[in-house]
């Protein structure tokens, strides 16, 4: 009898859970969507129902400039100048969704790239 309790429970569980569709979509290119915009940078930011992410690009001389002041003990500025160059405002649901597909995406390279840094230098650096 118990079991059957739990079984049913279970399947009323289920019942009530919402059921994931998956449709593919073929997005078309507007206007002045068809370049990339090369970033560097990004920015994250959560407002109510939606998340504003901020593409830019840091001068990567800027970056290595950065990273021997760093090593060489001198004091970092506190900011640097960055070029922003694309503000996106997406629901919280596309930014989960996002969350996951970059996840999927650069979890192979990830591990793999921070492996090989670590092993090369021992350390972690600033890229």
């Amino acid at each position: 009898m118990i079991n059957e309790k739990e079984t049913q429970s279970e399947s009323e569980v289920a019942s009530n859970q919402p059921h994931t569709l998956q449709v593919g979509i073929r997005m078309q290119q507007g206007e002045h969507t068809g370049q990339p915009i090369y970033s560097n940078f990004t920015a994250v930011q959560g407002g109510q129902g939606v998340v504003l992410v901020d593409f830019g690009f840091v001068d990567p001389k800027a970056m290595q400039a950065l990273a021997q002041m760093t090593q060489s003990g001198e004091k970092v500025p506190e900011t640097i100048s960055a070029r922003m160059s694309s503000r996106v405002a997406i629901s919280v649901d596309a930014a989960a969704n996002l969350q996951r597909q970059l996840s999927q995406l650069l979890r192979p390279q990830t591990s793999t790239a921070v492996n090989a840094e670590v092993e090369s230098s021992g350390d972690m650096t600033m890229q």
